[in-house]
């Protein structure tokens, strides 16, 4: 449906229910995992801080969105380019990467430009901001167009 691209959508995502509940799973079953190898116990004390920095880290970059780049960003089509551009916070415009992932129970959004990508689940936006970021990613044109061709 084409109205879906004339309206810009500010993503301010909140907390995951889901996505917590997959990153303590998936942390906690790393650090079981470590105690039943064979390692000398330092070995596993310094993979077992890894790990939990790895929580703390992921915690805050995908769960609260702490110094997260894409954390408020705009997406909306660009007529002129023909392609949906990314305004961040920061003022820069870029676009959406070609590693964009779009799921009815998930969204992975890369843009351009960027190192980090905003994992988002169902339960992290409303339900219809969530549908038409998977249509605007599930439509992209990833090969902007600059400028009108005559």
């Amino acid at each position: 449906m084409m109205s879906d691209f004339t309206i810009p959508i500010c993503l301010k995502p909140s907390f995951s229910k889901r996505l917590a509940l997959i990153l303590i799973i998936l942390h906690n079953g790393a650090l079981l995992l470590l105690f039943t190898l064979a390692l000398s116990s330092l070995t596993k004390f310094g993979m077992g801080l890894f790990i939990l920095v790895s929580f703390w880290y992921s915690t805050r970059r995908h769960l609260l969105f702490i110094n997260h780049s894409l954390y408020g960003c705009i997406l909306y089509d660009d007529k002129i380019s023909d392609c949906i551009k990314v305004k961040l916070l920061s003022g820069q415009e870029t676009q959406i990467a070609s590693g964009s992932y779009s799921h009815p129970l998930l969204v992975i959004l890369r843009v351009k430009g960027q190192r980090h990508a905003l994992v988002l689940f169902p339960d992290a936006l409303d339900l219809q901001t969530f549908r038409h970021l998977r249509v605007h990613i599930r439509h992209a044109n990833f090969e902007c167009h600059h400028g009108v061709s005559s």
